[in-house]
């Protein structure tokens, strides 16, 4: 096995192991703004993961093309951006729930 596809399978396994935290983390992000909290930072962490998300898919799909697509996500950030802008955190919360965790989702369950 050469050293990229070693790479390449190692951030696959990454992805894996990140996908179902990521999933929590918006759940929990939902919760909170359900509840009323400020949760600021656990937003900022969701940001920083799905970017994270994003490249990492992105990098692997050029060595090992697969059934995650990193457009089902990048085509959403832009509404989320503005929703965050806005300060609309209900909206934020609506597109991490309802668009985002289902590709999110959906790729947890073709990595097995």
């Amino acid at each position: 096995m050469s050293e990229q596809e070693k790479l390449v399978n190692e951030t696959l396994e990454e992805i894996n192991a990140y996908l179902p935290k990521m999933i929590k983390g918006i759940e929990g992000f939902v919760e909170s703004q359900l509840e009323g909290q400020e949760s600021n930072k656990m937003l900022s962490n969701i940001f920083d993961g799905l970017e994270w998300i994003a490249q990492a898919v992105s990098l692997t799909n050029r060595f090992k093309p697969g059934e995650m697509k990193e457009q089902e996500l990048l085509e959403i950030f832009p509404v989320l951006i503005k929703a965050y802008e806005n300060k609309d955190f209900v909206l934020v919360g609506d597109i991490l729930d309802y668009e985002i965790k289902p590709v999110l989702e959906k790729w947890a369950a073709q990595m097995q």
